[in-house]
């Protein structure tokens, strides 16, 4: 099956949506969104170490080999770090939230590294807790939204949530929580 797609302002090796809606979250001509994490590349030949430029690496991912983004070689910039991803990706990025990367979350919380096409150079990081309707075991001060504790807020009281994140709710049905500046409600 062969599919139209937007071609859009994303560059090499950044962030982007496999079906975009917009502009936004497409890759430039020539350039496809490719691997689980999705970023826009070129295609490769595995062991041409020369077919990727300095900065990729050439992933065997479906459809077809591509280069994906690495920065484990040449480094980030201060105030950033190479934050790996799957299929041996990484990107250098700041890191919102608690850096679980570097420090372990509590025992029974899982470290989860989340990235968005449009906020380039930025990753949130969270210790999952997770939780459910039936068990909501949450810590005082925080609520359970879609299987895992967050911060609970306030829209109209003091704001308890760290930089890089707001005070939100996903539905109507769902409790205020401190969300990822990725996602805003409406």
């Amino acid at each position: 099956m062969r599919l139209c797609l937007l071609v859009g302002i994303r560059q090499e090796g950044q962030g982007c949506l496999r079906t975009p809606f917009d502009v936004t979250a497409a890759c430039i001509d020539g350039l496809e969104c490719r691997g689980r994490d999705g970023y826009c590349a070129r295609a490769c030949t595995p062991g041409q170490h020369e077919s990727c430029p300095e900065g990729f690496f050439c992933a065997d991912v479906k459809p077809a080999p591509a280069c994906l983004p690495t920065c484990e070689k040449q480094g980030c910039l201060q105030g950033e770090r190479c934050i790996p991803f799957k299929e041996g990706t990484s990107i250098c990025a700041s890191i919102y939230g608690p850096n679980c990367l570097d420090t372990p979350c509590p025992e029974g919380r899982e470290c989860e590294v989340r990235s968005n096409p449009e906020f380039p150079g930025k990753v949130w990081a969270e210790c999952l807790h997770r939780c459910s309707p039936t068990n909501p075991a949450c810590e005082e001060g925080q609520v359970c939204d879609h299987y895992h504790c967050l911060q609970a807020c306030d829209p109209n009281g003091p704001n308890p949530c760290a930089e890089g994140f707001h005070c939100d709710r996903r539905g109507e049905e769902l409790p205020w929580s401190c969300q990822p500046d990725t996602w805003r409600g409406g």
